[in-house]
């Protein structure tokens, strides 16, 4: 194997380019950058991780090159992209991006990157599976009921969360909002503590992915999912959008991006490996089994859920009144 250095990358990459157009090479057989660096900003071991390294092996194999997952943990994934998005943008370093760090931590937390200016959205893999759950005992089946219950029951309904600002305390925000229920908000430390909170009775809701293996055993009760579609496991289950919560945004996806520069030739030749991933039936059962629900966008949709998102996750952060730390 050829080992380039950064300073020859550049000019490597456009010659690589011309050659391949002069031949007739196709984008899905060679990419012209033999090793490259995604960093994946989270520990080890996670989900994230794990949809890292699934996502690195495919362009690896489709695009006939090295790709190497670089774990850069720290401050809720924000080290990480910084990281990325100071890397020299000649499709050497690529980066797992996952949508609280892009729509959800620049309001909460001083970050050192733009998020709408320093990528170029590649494309989007996958979205974070999570449900809505009660516990047997309150009494409710469907959506319908939770509702009505809160509403003839005010200042009852307690939810958790994993803390203030994470995806689940946003969510049930918007949902409350949405459904026009009031319930108290209890942040936990963890999501064990918060299920082990939903299993206790101490709080009546929580929407989050741990809830899922207890409502799979029959000690919750399932009402809806955050989700585009439908889970395979609980296909009865409804999602936020068929219960008439259509204007929740949920979050929770994991994307490809590079740093902003990075050739469009290189962009569109590791969408195209993604693409042909997303149509490959073990990845997506690879994705599911990791906890993922398969959710393939194009770089251009991508960037435009983003900017639709970041707008409005900041003006619902901003109406919860949490300040920036």
């Amino acid at each position: 194997m050829v080992v380039w250095t950064t300073g020859m990358k550049n000019g490597l990459v456009a010659a690589a380019i011309a050659l391949a157009s002069a031949v007739g090479v196709s984008a899905e057989e060679q990419y012209p950058v033999s090793t490259v660096r995604m960093i994946v900003p989270y520990a080890p071991g996670g989900g994230g991780d794990i949809t890292g390294r699934m996502i690195a092996e495919e362009i690896s194999k489709r695009l006939k090159t090295t790709v190497v997952v670089e774990n850069i943990g720290g401050a809720s994934g924000t080290i990480g992209t910084e990281k990325a998005a100071r890397a020299k943008p000649d499709g050497a370093t690529l980066l797992l991006a996952g949508s609280a760090i892009f729509t959800t931590a620049p309001h909460l937390t001083q970050i050192g990157f733009d998020p709408l200016k320093d990528f170029v959205a590649i494309a989007n893999i996958s979205e974070s599976v999570r449900m809505l759950s009660v516990p047997p005992e309150l009494g409710v089946k469907t959506y319908e009921e939770l509702v009505a219950y809160g509403k003839a029951n005010p200042g009852i309904l307690n939810y958790a969360s994993v803390g203030v600002g994470s995806t689940g305390h946003i969510i049930g925000v918007d949902f409350l909002r949405s459904a026009g229920v009031e319930a108290r908000h209890i942040p936990y430390s963890g999501a064990s503590q918060a299920v082990q909170a939903l299993l206790s009775g101490d709080v009546q809701f929580v929407i989050d992915a741990m809830v899922i293996p207890p409502t799979r055993e029959g000690k919750l009760v399932p009402i809806a999912v955050p989700s585009e579609t439908r889970l395979a496991d609980f296909p009865d289950v409804p999602t936020f959008r068929e219960v008439g919560l259509k204007d929740v945004r949920t979050g929770g996806w994991q994307a490809v991006m590079a740093p902003a520069g990075t050739p469009q030739e290189l962009v569109t030749m590791i969408e195209g490996a993604l693409k042909d991933a997303d149509e490959s039936q073990e990845f997506r059962a690879a994705l599911t089994r990791a906890g993922f629900s398969p959710r393939f966008r194009t770089g251009v949709q991508l960037q435009q859920e983003l900017e639709a998102e970041y707008a409005y996750f900041g003006s619902l952060l901003k109406s919860m009144d949490i300040s920036k730390k």
